[in-house]
């Protein structure tokens, strides 16, 4: 599932270029798939996420779809949902936190010491 985050992220940013309409839904379908399965996998855990998954998946439906007629909106919007995909799979990535060094306590072991000692 990872990997597909990247693959809608790309797509996104594939998009801003003039293609043909065949691609643009495509893109939608891909976007709206990763945005359902981002909404199922949130639903209970963490609500941000969550909710802006939602506003992704009404605004690139396939079914009805939701047309602003002018590309530089696309654009701006390919480019937010591009990088917030990249985010998402960023905070899914388990944070390395350093091992801390184990101490090992030991006591020094002192000399049994006789009450004469040679010295040579």
């Amino acid at each position: 599932m990872k990997y597909l985050i990247i693959i809608a992220a790309l797509c996104c940013f594939i998009g801003i270029v003039d293609l043909p309409i065949g691609y643009y839904t495509f893109l939608r379908i891909i976007v709206s798939f990763m945005s359902l399965i981002i909404i199922v996998n949130e639903f209970k855990t963490r609500r941000f996420w969550f909710i802006t998954f939602v506003l992704v998946f009404i605004l690139f439906n396939p079914i009805f779809q939701i047309y602003f007629y002018l590309k530089p909106y696309w654009i701006f919007i390919d480019c937010l949902v591009g990088l917030l995909l990249i985010y998402y799979f960023y905070s899914l990535i388990p944070k390395k936190t350093p091992k801390e060094s184990e101490t090992i306590d030991v006591e020094p072991q002192k000399k049994p010491r006789t009450r004469d000692r040679i010295i040579k």
